[in-house]
């Protein structure tokens, strides 16, 4: 294994995901060990993975926290007279008597009524959580699947990485290209960059014999990991600053980083 496999093809990036072998870890961690080049480059990359990690961190919804939190509310139970007062005579005794079963019988039906209506409302409450709790878990899924595809890009040996580095116009900044010429793909991690007014947006350019041919625009804070257009070749890739929606050539004056390709 040399110095420009362990880069180029993948070995870093699958170091990090604990997909090799324990005979390719050996050697990884001699060239890590010896090699400041490789250090940095498996800092660099490490990074970027930490990036994905915090770009797709998910913090649960409040609806799910309220149905993990909730407990039963107690039912209000109806107070029952504890006496009675007796009634001396038989007829008031028994006019009495029909009114206590005339209000008992009313009571109850009220009580029942209460509960039925206190179970519906409860049933449509659990409907509606059991809704929201799909949708996040539809999210969560959807997050996820785009994570594991993510990962794949960054250690698949078919990808080139390229580094972009500031220029004078911003010297601190850079941003990874991952490319992939077989199928003309070009991913892009912009975190480095900084946000730009609403009226201005970043411009990826591939340039091709000397001649810049659009990669696509892009806004730094959408992400730090984006597709951008397909580019089957290329000696190298520069991004610049642009009005929105981009331009047909280039703004050589605004450049922010440049990187020839591999």
């Amino acid at each position: 294994m040399t110095k420009e496999e362990i880069i180029n093809e993948g070995y870093l990036a699958a170091y990090i995901t604990e997909e090799l072998q324990q005979e390719d870890i050996r050697e990884v961690e001699r060239f890590l060990a010896k090699d400041s080049e490789i250090m940095n480059e498996y800092l660099d990359l490490q990074k970027t993975i930490e990036h994905l990690a915090f770009e797709y961190a998910i913090s649960p919804s409040q609806a799910v926290k309220r149905f993990i939190m909730e407990t039963p509310e107690v039912m209000s139970h109806i107070s029952w007279p504890a006496k009675e007062q007796a009634i001396g005579s038989g007829y008031k005794l028994a006019l009495a008597a029909s009114v206590i079963i005339a209000l008992t019988a009313l009571m109850s039906a009220f009580y029942f009524w209460n509960q039925w209506q206190t179970t519906d409302y409860r049933l449509a409450q659990l409907t509606a959580r059991n809704i929201e709790l799909a949708e996040s878990y539809n999210t969560v899924n959807q997050e996820l699947t785009d994570i594991r595809q993510d990962l794949a890009v960054l250690v698949s040996p078919e990808f080139s990485r390229i580094i972009l580095n500031g220029t004078d116009n911003a010297k601190q900044a850079k941003a990874v290209i991952y490319w992939n010429p077989n199928q003309e793909e070009v991913y892009l991690n912009s975190a480095n960059l900084a946000s730009l007014p609403q009226n201005q947006q970043y411009q990826l350019w591939a340039l091709i014999d000397g001649a810049p041919v659009d990669a696509g625009v892009f806004d730094a804070e959408e992400g730090t990991f984006q597709i951008m257009k397909n580019i089957a070749k290329a000696d190298a890739f520069a991004v610049t600053v642009e009005q929105s929606g981009g331009a047909e050539s280039p703004t050589l004056s605004t450049m922010q980083v440049y990187g020839e390709a591999i």
